[in-house]
């Protein structure tokens, strides 16, 4: 016994394990399981921090509630979730890293240095799990985790997920940021409500927070500052696609941005200083592009893409004074950077199936196909607007925009534009699915969705408003084949993405307008974008929609066929909207409030 020490003194017990969040807010921590006193007292998810990829794998099993991480308090029902076991986790990050990492995130971390260190990112982890749930087979799921689906995963881990981006959300942190994001293109994908514009601004506000739009970071190793670069500009293409996606205003703004575009990977491995190339200089970079990789090319067809979408998102037409064909709009601007930049694009990035197939040998085919869908539906997504429709609700209305220019007026250089590029996006989806199964998954990707989005109403157009222009039956045709492939293609993703479905439901919908406003069709199906619901589908759908009259627009009787399309395509995942008064009102040219009784009496007398 030490002099000076009394006899009944006992050693201090040493916490054998502190849980991730008192370790991260520097708590003392009683290392009790499944979730220790300050835990317990915050109400907050307690996450022990589970082994290394590999490391004693005789304590993990299939079962999702047999290894560590576990996390308690997240819901009534759910008392304790782990981490899967290691056959699991590789399946989960294969699947990540090759459908969504480049594409949809930038490759926003050096994949060698995350699977040796995922376990200080339980958050990430959880959300990259979430994301790639609906990706298993049955076999797949019973295999890894023990559940029968990929959908039981994703209900077992999508409420862990969501609590731990409600626990962190007052810690920026590189791997919180990341969570967030993947968090975010998870709940669009299944259709969760409005949760997806939530994470991407909590994700976009740590970003900006720990100023990863600035080259301030020379404290960190190179390595680690082309990390935080890419993260920021996966915030970028995140912001870009839902402000889309909802029809809202964009968050980020180019001008606040002085980083530079991201490098190649191969650089990222030898921690190689940046070549200091950034969007506004990418034009001038007289390297081969093999210098710096497709991701900057990409980056800047995604920007060059988002001010015309922005430019239609935010009904522009009814704001601008000057007309699209002057030099000085906004619209002319946006539409000559584009031209100029698709016809500086080196001849190894111009599109062609040979450069496809060897930008697939360097596993950036996906991007290599967002890339030109992009550019080409630039030139449609507000362009469409000034596609002049001439059904008879549309010629009694005659409604004027902010320069004057009526809604039935005819420019043959937009029009010819617009048609053009949409035809040109059809021709590079068809030559695509010509091609190996294998090579259809390329076009899987939430950048070749908006582009679908943005070029169907102009098929619909070269189909039904018979435009003097474009009276040849063969182009008619041909829009009508490529409509119905989108239609198909989108539909086709449904199985994996529940958005999928809304956005094919929601060209249906715009069709079915179509043929009410030119032919006097009135569907059967009184139903519009949302569809109908089914119990998964409301299971998954908790979250906060936008109703009509309370955050998504009344429907108006009276309105043009214009106003109809663009209501049609604002956030088609707000709640189901019923258009038959719609329908009724173009075939028939009705001009005031329809009673229910009057509608369906109408809809017996105008149906097909």
């Amino acid at each position: 016994m030490d002099e000076g020490r009394p006899s009944d003194y006992t050693r201090p017990r040493r916490t054998p394990q502190a849980c991730g969040i008192c370790r991260r807010r520097k708590t003392k921590c009683d290392g009790v399981r499944p979730r220790c006193r300050h835990c317990a007292s915050k109400d907050i998810p307690c996450v022990y921090p589970s082994l290394p990829i590999g490391a004693d794998q005789e304590r993990s099993s299939n079962s999702p509630t047999a290894t560590t991480p576990s996390v308690a308090g997240v819901t009534a029902s759910l008392h304790e979730v782990a981490l899967p076991s290691h056959s699991a986790l590789r399946r989960s990050f294969d699947r990540f890293f090759r459908i969504h990492f480049a594409s949809d995130f930038c490759s926003f971390d050096f994949w060698l240095d995350f699977e040796a260190r995922y376990q200080e990112k339980p958050f990430l982890v959880v959300s990259i799990i979430t994301l790639c749930a609906h990706y298993l087979t049955p076999e797949e799921a019973l295999e890894d985790f023990g559940l029968s689906s990929g959908h039981e995963v994703w209900c077992h881990y999508a409420p862990v997920a969501r609590s731990l981006a409600k626990a962190t959300s007052d810690e920026p942190t590189i791997s919180n940021t990341q969570g967030n994001l993947v968090l975010a293109l998870s709940e669009l994908l299944t259709k969760s409500g409005s949760r997806h514009w939530m994470y991407a601004g909590t994700a976009i506000r740590m970003a900006q927070i720990m100023r990863l739009n600035k080259e301030y970071h020379q404290n960190h190793s190179l390595r680690d500052q082309e990390i935080r670069r890419r993260i920021f500009w996966a915030c970028l293409l995140m912001d870009r696609a839902l402000a889309y996606f909802l029809s809202k205003p964009r968050t980020l703004s180019l001008s606040n941005i002085s980083i530079a575009l991201p490098s190649t990977d191969t650089s990222l491995a030898y921690r190689e200083q940046t070549r200091g190339v950034t969007l506004d200089n990418l034009a001038s970079f007289e390297g081969y592009p093999s210098d710096i990789g497709l991701k900057p090319y990409f980056l800047k067809a995604v920007c060059l893409w988002s001010n015309l979408a922005d430019i239609h998102v935010c009904h522009r037409r009814f704001r601008d004074p000057l007309p699209p064909i002057d030099p000085r709009s906004p619209m002319f601007m946006c539409s000559q950077a584009v031209r100029e930049w698709s016809s500086r694009l080196a001849p190894s990035l111009q599109w062609s199936i040979e450069n496809y197939i060897s930008q697939c040998g360097l596993g950036q085919g996906k991007i290599f196909i967002a890339l030109h869908v992009l550019l080409r539906s630039a030139l449609c997504v507000s362009h469409q607007s000034y596609l002049p429709q001439l059904d008879g609700s549309s010629v009694l209305l005659d409604i004027a925009d902010a320069a004057g220019w009526s809604l039935l007026h005819r420019d043959p250089t937009l029009i010819a534009t617009c048609v053009s590029n949409a035809m040109l996006v059809g021709e590079l989806v068809l030559s695509v699915l010509d091609l190996a199964p294998d090579h259809h998954y390329d076009l899987q990707s939430i950048w070749v969705a908006c582009s679908l989005l943005s070029v169907a109403n102009t098929y619909l157009w070269l189909q039904y408003a018979r435009d003097e222009q474009y009276i040849d039956e063969g182009i008619r045709e041909k829009a009508a084949m490529y409509f119905d492939t989108i239609s198909a293609l989108l539909a086709s993703w449904a199985p994996k993405w529940k958005m999928a479905k809304v956005w094919a439901t929601a060209l249906q919908t715009m069709q079915a307008t179509y043929r009410a406003a030119y032919l006097g069709e009135i569907p059967e199906n009184p139903k519009g974008a949302g569809g109908s619901s089914s119990p998964s589908d409301d299971e998954s759908s908790r979250g906060y929609q936008p109703q009509p009259g309370d955050g998504y627009p009344s429907l108006i009787n009276g309105a043009s066929l214009y106003s109809y399309l663009r209501m049609i395509t604002t956030d088609p995942a707000a709640s189901t909207k019923d258009l038959r008064s719609v329908w009724i009102h173009l075939a028939v040219g009705w001009q005031q409030e329809l009673s229910d009784s009057l509608i369906a009496e109408m809809a017996v007398q105008c149906g097909p």
